[in-house]
């Protein structure tokens, strides 16, 4: 098992990564001195398969345990789930000595630590992500929210956890297009670190669909040691932290558009494609590099017909992103591997350039 640890400004907090350590969680737990009555918020796929190991892992340690069970899928990421959460806790009677553990994906522990930072304003919060995307980046960093108005995130809080802990045993159960959704952060990472990282990913590329434990386990670490660092010299994304949005800006405007039926890691590799291609528009990304880079997000197979010809659409939805000053739609871009440049504003004529781009070489790519 190896142990990160994440500084932030009001505490500083271990995250945890291993395969098959749920069992030490209630000693880690114990050994910090949190809470024992335990709120657990479940994504309901992870509760079929794995609640008699959460029993077992806490059997005899809580004197007070509830799961509350979420519906798979974005569209759980709601006011109406948010308020299912906080009955659940009322009339369970839990009170401000509640640890609330999230257990699942990225919908989950946005949802899930949105709820930990209102329930009586703020109970003790632990994440235990279960799929690729949420143990590499979700899980890390404090970030929480919901969507609203087919907008992504756009209701939401910072509120770190007590502690992660990332099981890759949990990894296992992964759908093929949840394997692709983790993949896009992983591809992310890539480009924000550096082209070590960005080479070990394209040689191990297979073994990630293979479930390889120690490749698995690398990259989450990588990923999560190179946010944890970003974090804690930027909490709020004031500044440094605007890059870990890499793609993102594009991968929003794509989710909003289909109505938030996206896998989000798959719409971060389109948005990624984006990126690269408005990085070469606007003269920071030569097309030498702009050939060789794409490669490696091009591995991933998108389902057919993933993104809509309604270019404007799309970038309309731009105009509501939460990265947006002053009316103006910022992107994060690069000129070479590790070398990001944030805060860039461009043309409408460029952004739908990039996107019909990323269309066609999708479509090529098939």
């Amino acid at each position: 098992m190896k142990k990160i640890n994440v500084s932030v400004k009001e505490k500083t907090y271990p995250v945890f990564i291993g395969n098959s350590i749920l069992d030490l969680l209630p000693n880690l737990i114990n050994d910090m001195g949190l809470n024992k009555n335990l709120f657990v918020v479940a994504d309901e796929n992870v509760l079929e398969l794995y609640k008699e190991d959460i029993n077992d892992a806490f059997a005899g340690y809580s004197p007070k345990i509830y799961f509350h069970k979420l519906k798979s899928g974005e569209s759980t990421k709601s006011f109406d789930h948010l308020a299912r959460i906080f009955s659940s806790l009322i009339e369970e009677k839990f009170g401000r000595d509640t640890l609330l553990v999230a257990i699942g994906g990225g919908v989950t522990g946005d949802l899930a630590g949105y709820a930990a930072a209102g329930y009586m304003r703020g109970i003790q919060l632990v994440h235990i992500p279960t799929t690729i995307i949420s143990a590499c980046d979700s899980s890390i960093g404090g970030k929480t929210g919901i969507n609203f108005n087919r907008l992504k995130n756009i209701i939401g809080a910072f509120y770190q956890p007590e502690l992660v802990l990332i099981d890759t045993k949990f990894l296992r159960s992964l759908p093929v297009e949840e394997i692709n959704s983790g993949v896009g952060e992983l591809v992310k990472y890539a480009f924000l670190t550096n082209r070590n990282f960005y080479n070990y990913i394209s040689q191990n590329f297979e073994k990630i669909y293979s479930f390889d434990t120690n490749v698995l386990n690398k990259l989450i670490y990588e990923s999560v040691l190179f946010k944890g660092s970003v974090v804690t010299k930027d909490e709020k994304e004031s500044g440094l932290r605007k890059i870990l949005n890499f793609g993102h800006t594009f991968a929003h405007a794509f989710e909003s558009q289909a109505n938030l039926k996206l896998k989000h890691g798959e719409a971060v590799i389109a948005g990624i494609i984006s990126a690269l291609h408005l990085s070469n528009k606007t003269g920071l990304l030569s097309n030498q590099n702009l050939e060789g880079l794409i490669k490696l997000p091009l591995k991933v197979k998108l389902p057919d017909g993933f993104l809509t010809k309604d270019f404007n659409s799309i970038y309309n939805f731009m105009s509501g992103d939460k990265k947006n000053r002053g009316g103006q739609i910022r992107f994060i871009l690069l000129s070479d591997i590790g070398k990001i440049i944030t805060d860039i504003e461009v043309t409408k004529n460029d952004i739908i350039y990039a996107i019909e781009k990323t269309h066609r070489t999708i479509k090529n790519s098939d």
